[in-house]
């Protein structure tokens, strides 16, 4: 039970996006945490890409927009980060072969559907910013998931 709290944990501190997560059934009583969670993280990134951007005001009137679309994409995506990770913490102790095949199908699912939906972006990022600031973007971007992605794996136990 303590490695579900763990899981639980880690999602509510570093999940960046804000929607209703589609949170594992089993673990429903968490998802209010989450939700507020993903509010407060979201807001702290957009504030952070203002600041390091560095943005013309005209960059900015054409950026924001395209961003903002960005993000409601990325919230689908964490949803289906979300369902994948409650899943696992619900099921850690029962773990079948079968729920341990299609949570690894579901993961790989979700980090092809971010690298395409990146791919996406960046060409319409191009469209309204020099390619020296989509980079910049793109790594802040990155450089934002990783830190997360090392929270969550840290507190992620591995599979017995």
């Amino acid at each position: 039970m303590n490695s579900i709290r763990n899981i639980v944990l880690a999602l509510t501190l570093t999940l960046p996006m804000t929607v209703h997560a589609q949170v594992n059934e089993n673990l429903a009583q968490f998802a209010p945490d989450i939700e507020a969670a993903r509010t407060i993280m979201q807001t702290e990134r957009k504030i952070l890409i203002m600041r390091e951007m560095a943005l013309t005001s005209d960059e900015a009137a054409a950026f924001w927009p395209l961003y903002d679309e960005y993000v409601v994409a990325r919230r689908e995506l964490g949803d289906m980060r979300i369902k994948v990770i409650t899943d696992y913490a619900a099921n850690y102790e029962t773990m079948t072969n079968k729920l341990a095949r299609s949570l690894s199908e579901d993961s790989l699912s979700y980090e092809s559907k971010v690298l395409k939906l990146k791919k996406k972006y960046i060409k319409k990022f191009r469209k309204v910013l020099p390619d020296i600031k989509v980079l910049r973007y793109f790594q802040l971007e990155n450089k934002l998931d990783a830190i997360i992605e090392f929270d969550l794996a840290s507190e992620i136990p591995l599979m017995k």
